[in-house]
């Protein structure tokens, strides 16, 4: 008796399955199993940690092993905290302020930079004090774009923004001495807005939109004549080697509220969106290491990846100047979830 009811659940079990689809949209479902494909994607990667000093044994690979770990607590820490700022800027290229494009075949073509910073403060107080000095003095998180824009109807325009992912260097100032680095990024955003109140000279606009973006990048930070004393283990004549990099989905509506004064024109708005992806760091770290008896040479390498899932409720506040076929925007934006902070400038032509 007690196998009976075992038996019967099974087949509904499988049914449930079979059928699932009669009670949810096919596409909602697929973009349901997309999302958490790449999540567990992203998990399944496990962190990596190995101490390569030919000779190293016993107690002495136990201390070097304790620093391997804080090592690996400052891999973690870079994913984290620059992760987040790429993503968070990602969204900081595009500034607009009256959104209405008018109808087809109304056209906004332009260019746009933005930037933020990641948290260095709290990325330090995660770090070993041993290991801060391998921490920059700002976690530069910039955006670029080429914005485009279509008026589809006076209620609906669709607009698109995009950068090939390539490297640029960055300036050794932001590292410290001994630094070079470099970043690579990609940003491809498509938005489509309906516009509630149409605005007008001397009227409000009102615009409800949604998003969906996809976010990648990359950076390599590279430090030499470094010495770190971390208890008994001393290394000497290091170099350091952090890459780290990137790639979020996300998607998110958007409200923005504008007033037309002819030539200017405020706005604000709020934007609530969701980005989950993963990211990656390695770590390699060599020199020579001297700990109790043992002197050698030799490196650490870590590997590690996270999974990443951003919830984020952004303010918007801006405003727009327009010179005839020109405008220039200025938008700031203040995350209300992690508490960063950003800017974007943008000029298009409008016609």
């Amino acid at each position: 008796m007690a196998q009976k009811p075992m038996v019967e659940s099974r087949p509904e079990t499988v049914d449930n399955k079979r059928v699932g689809s009669s009670y949810m949209p096919i596409m909602y479902k697929g973009l349901i199993r997309a999302f958490i494909l790449l999540l567990a994607l992203a998990a399944i990667l496990p962190l990596n940690a190995t101490v390569n000093f030919s000779g190293l044994s016993g107690a002495e690979l136990t201390q070097a092993q304790e620093l391997d770990a804080k090592y690996t607590q400052l891999a973690q820490s870079y994913s984290r905290y620059y992760g987040d700022a790429m993503a968070f800027s990602s969204h900081l290229s595009a500034p607009i302020a009256r959104d209405n494009l008018g109808k087809f075949p109304s056209l906004y073509v332009g260019l746009g930079i933005g930037g933020s910073f990641g948290r260095v403060t709290a990325m330090k107080s995660e770090v070993d004090s041993s290991l801060q000095g391998n921490v920059p003095s700002y976690l530069v998180a910039p955006n670029i774009s080429f914005n485009f824009g279509m008026g589809i109807t006076r209620k609906w325009d669709l607009r698109f923004s995009f950068f090939p992912n390539v490297p640029i260097a960055l300036s050794s100032d932001a590292f410290g001495s001994n630094t070079s680095a470099e970043i690579k990024f990609g940003t491809y955003r498509a938005r489509m807005g309906y516009h509630l109140v149409e605005g007008g000279f001397l009227k409000p606009g009102v615009t409800i939109a949604g998003f969906a973006s996809y976010t990648t990048g990359a950076m390599s930070v590279t430090q030499t004549g470094q010495s770190v004393t971390s208890g008994s283990v001393s290394l000497t004549n290091v170099t350091s080697k952090v890459a780290t990099n990137w790639q979020y989905l996300g998607i998110g509506p958007e409200v923005r509220v504008w007033y037309d004064l002819m030539f200017f024109h405020p706005f604000l708005g709020y934007s609530l969106g969701l980005q989950v992806g993963q990211y990656t760091t390695g770590l390699n770290i060599s020199g020579d290491m001297s700990v109790g008896a043992y002197t050698g040479t030799g490196s650490i390498d870590i590997s590690e990846r996270q999974a990443a899932r951003l919830l984020s409720h952004r303010l918007l506040l801006g405003f727009e100047i327009s010179l005839f076929l020109i405008e220039i925007g200025v938008e700031a934006q203040v995350d209300m979830v992690n508490g960063l902070v950003g800017g974007a400038l943008g000029t298009a032509f409008r016609f």
